[in-house]
């Protein structure tokens, strides 16, 4: 006799096993994922890169005086524009010019005694041309002659020498630029290294901006740049590029651009800051290989990766991104190529191999 509760039993069983592997049979054919694609390109690199300067002078120097002594004048104050070699400042020179006075004798004195002994060396010569004195006579006038003319020529060092120091007594401005401070007054002893004035040269102005490394081989000295002073935005500078150091910052990765601006009429002044607009590869027409910033997913590891469409399915492919540019993220070229198609909406939560179905993106 058959058990019918046990039959019975088993069926209800089978059937749930039965339904709880039917979700499971039917994601084969899961209904593809609708995603929007964009294209790999080979366009013009980003044609503008905004970035922050600051305006440093050219030149800026502490102005010190060569020699030790008091501070006769001080002719220039804070502020104050000078010219290159004008006199700014004067130290009491008085015992220094009576040195230079006796020196200035005691050479005028050399010279008459070498005068001299130079008249008897030629008188000399001419006896002794005749035989009518000894050699050794003749020999004493001329050496007597050639060590006076070698102490005059220690005089005319030494008058030399105090001149200068006098010349010393005098600071001028060695280029042209504002006093921008003042670190002494008359009165005040100073020594050679004690600082008298800052002056800053501000007829031109730098303007130097740190780049960021991936840009470094698509700017060149000469390249197209704009200035904006954010003392004066709606005055901007067309101008170029100055220099390019090719020395990076290994901190915060980047490189200094530099832009000399011609400041004359002092409009700006150091330490302003300045929106500079870089056009990296504009004077080449440099192009590369883009696709759509928001093709473009980062990994864990930090790395990125781009969904490719090939037929109706998707798979990843690792990139390396050189930076993004706007809307659009510049690759190194190798992974994709020009024509490929990407996913840039939709890419959440793809799986290799996973069917797609593209659609038009909505407004």
């Amino acid at each position: 006799m058959v058990n019918v509760t046990r039959t019975s039993s088993h069926r209800r069983r089978y059937l749930a096993v039965l339904l709880a592997l039917a979700p499971l049979a039917g994601g084969a054919q899961e209904a593809p994922a609708p995603v929007v694609v964009g294209l790999a390109e080979q366009a013009p690199v980003g044609s503008e890169l905004i970035l922050s300067g600051t305006a440093t002078a050219r030149r800026t120097s502490m102005l010190s005086p060569l020699t030790d002594g008091l501070v006769a004048e001080m002719l220039v104050d804070v502020g104050d524009h000078v010219d290159a070699g004008q006199v700014i400042a004067r130290l009491d020179a008085v015992i220094s010019r009576h040195e230079l006075a006796t020196s200035e004798a005691a050479l005028a004195e050399g010279q008459a005694r070498l005068a001299d002994a130079e008249r008897r060396r030629d008188e000399a010569a001419e006896v002794h041309a005749r035989n009518l004195i000894a050699e050794s006579t003749y020999e004493t006038a001329v050496a007597e002659a050639r060590i006076l003319a070698a102490d005059v020529r220690r005089l005319e060092a030494e008058h030399a020498r105090q001149r200068e120091i006098v010349t010393r007594h005098t600071i001028k401005a060695p280029f042209a630029g504002i006093i921008a401070t003042k670190l002494a007054e008359a009165g005040q002893w100073v020594q050679r290294g004690n600082a008298l004035f800052q002056l800053v040269d501000t007829d031109v102005l730098r303007v130097d901006v740190p780049v960021p490394q991936s840009y470094y081989g698509d700017l060149e000295t000469g390249a197209p740049v704009t200035v904006r002073f954010d003392a004066a935005p709606a005055d901007p500078i067309e101008t170029r590029l100055t220099t390019r150091v090719a020395v990076g910052d290994p901190a915060a990765r980047t490189f200094l651009a530099r832009i000399e601006i011609d400041n004359g009429d002092l409009r700006f002044a150091p330490g302003m800051s300045a929106r500079v607009v870089l056009r990296p590869g504009a004077s080449e027409g440099a192009q590369a290989l883009q696709v759509p910033r928001d093709a473009v997913g980062r990994q864990p590891d930090g790395s990125h990766q781009v969904w490719r469409v090939r037929g109706t399915q998707v798979e990843p492919v690792a990139v390396r991104v050189e930076r993004f540019s706007g809307s659009a993220a510049v690759l190194a070229p190798g992974s994709i190529s020009v024509g490929d198609q990407v996913v840039i909406r939709g890419n959440e939560g793809l799986r290799p191999d996973q069917a797609v179905r593209i659609v038009e993106p909505t407004s």
